[in-house]
């Protein structure tokens, strides 16, 4: 798993792209006995990280496991595995991330939590990066 390059260059570089998708939010904490996902939806996307909306508060610096059910990015995975696997065709987007920001609004009890990818596999972040830019061409 890497994040690559991405992370250092483009933070406010990479452009973003306004997409809901559900989510499912883990917080990575030692000892990893009580690992709960809590759900979430995406604002917005970039190829180093995203943003996301929860009820939820997550400190900037906490680590998260994320899920991001984003619909089609699988179709631009290269292995032959997950052309031929139907279970590849709907699993969700993985990665480890860093929150980097909140921010919490209090008339709707939510916050607004901004995450920078530390840790995908390679092959999903080539997907990834692919998927964004299909959809940045033809939003």
């Amino acid at each position: 798993m890497t994040a690559g390059t991405m992370t250092g260059k483009c933070r406010r570089e990479c452009p973003r792209l306004d997409r809901q998708a559900s989510l499912m939010v883990t917080r990575l904490q030692y000892p990893m006995t009580n690992l709960e996902a809590k759900p979430a939806v995406t604002k917005n996307l970039a190829e180093n990280g995203l943003c996301f909306t929860t009820e939820e508060l997550y400190e900037p610096g906490t680590i998260l496991q994320l899920a991001v059910e984003l619909r089609g990015w699988q179709h631009y995975l290269n292995n032959i595995i997950a052309i031929l696997d139907a279970g590849s065709a709907s699993k969700p987007l993985t990665a480890i991330a860093e929150v980097v920001w909140a921010q919490h609004f209090e008339d709707e009890g939510t916050y607004d939590i901004g995450v920078r990818f530390k840790d995908i596999y390679e092959d999903d972040l080539r997907a990834f990066k692919k998927y964004l830019e299909k959809l940045f061409k033809n939003p």
